[in-house]
């Protein structure tokens, strides 16, 4: 099989199951596209695949660095498609499977990351506009200049908030627009690889059940000690593992600022706002073939099998 298939949509809706399944029938090795599953010690609160849930099957671009270094969309392009490469030598077939729609737009559409627009001395401007008034202000900010990248960047991600500004004042082109004109660019020539991206839907209220109850598991797994962990290293603001859903909420607690209940509830509410800001990207940001996700994981491996002969 000369086709790469990636197997995306919401968090809990399923992809790393499909995945494995539709790996042990085609012989296939898997590729994380996760933002947060590339760093080490971080287990629970990403839902990293466990050995069990493996099955045997190799999983790939886990456990690549520590939360303390950086780790761009760039970076992840170049070492997927180096993994890539490294597997399909081995005569083996490949799935991309994650949540992450920059990361797997970056590969499918193969996007140029330079660093095109970059303004230091207007990225620290920016940067204590939202230390003295804060992250709601400067993504406000945002919104007036570019509504679309506002809508698919949580105001919790200072760093892409300031990345979008400043391109658009130094390029005077909006980053929504730059980001399509980089997938039709890619569209009008031959890619290495040919990808078939497909995109588990859920019903809204079920997807939103199995966040609760993967909240609720992540709890008896030690997601609170891994916070605690996060909360500890004294993290900058703009890195990543500080900005992700799933420490952050723990924060407060551990500061005595709210209980434990309350930051539960806020982990649970931002994991469904997450999840609707994923789908938003999937239906608007890449070609997919859907996928009920009412239906078994057998009869869904077989209707992409189908579907990539």
């Amino acid at each position: 099989m000369d086709k790469i298939i990636c197997i995306v949509g919401p968090t809990a809706s399923g992809k790393t199951g499909l995945a494995i399944e539709l790996a042990k029938k085609i012989d296939a090795e898997i590729i994380s596209a996760d933002s947060m599953q590339i760093y080490k010690g971080l287990n629970v609160g990403t839902a990293k695949v466990t050995e069990e849930e493996a099955q045997g099957i190799p999983h790939h671009i886990i456990d690549v660095c520590s939360p303390e270094e950086k780790f761009s969309v760039a970076d992840f392009k170049d070492l997927c498609y180096d993994t890539i490469k490294e597997i399909k030598s081995r005569g083996k077939n490949v799935i991309i499977a994650g949540g992450t729609g920059l990361y797997v737009n970056a590969v499918v559409y193969n996007m140029n990351f330079t660093e095109e627009g970059a303004d230091e001395d207007y990225r620290k401007e920016l940067e204590k506009i939202a230390q003295e008034k804060g992250k709601e202000y400067l993504h406000n900010m945002l919104r007036e200049i570019d509504p679309e990248t506002a809508d698919e960047v949580h105001v919790n991600n200072v760093k892409r908030v300031i990345r979008a500004i400043e391109f658009a004042k130094k390029t005077n082109k909006l980053k929504s627009t730059h980001i399509q004109e980089e997938k039709d660019r890619i569209s009008n020539q031959k890619s290495e690889y040919e990808f078939v991206v497909f995109c588990i839907e859920q019903e809204r209220q079920y997807l939103y059940d199995r966040i609760n109850l993967r909240v609720d598991l992540m709890l008896k797994d030690g997601i609170l000690e891994e916070a605690r962990k996060v909360y500890d290293m004294k993290l900058p603001q703009d890195n990543t593992c500080m900005q992700a859903i799933g420490y952050k909420e723990f924060f407060p607690y551990f500061e005595g600022k709210a209980s434990i209940e309350e930051c539960i509830d806020t982990l649970k509410k931002e994991t469904r706002h997450y999840a609707k800001r994923q789908m938003t990207w999937f239906n608007n940001k890449l070609n997919s073939i859907k996928l009920d996700g009412s239906k078994s994981k057998d009869e869904l491996v077989e209707e992409i099998i189908e579907k990539v002969k």
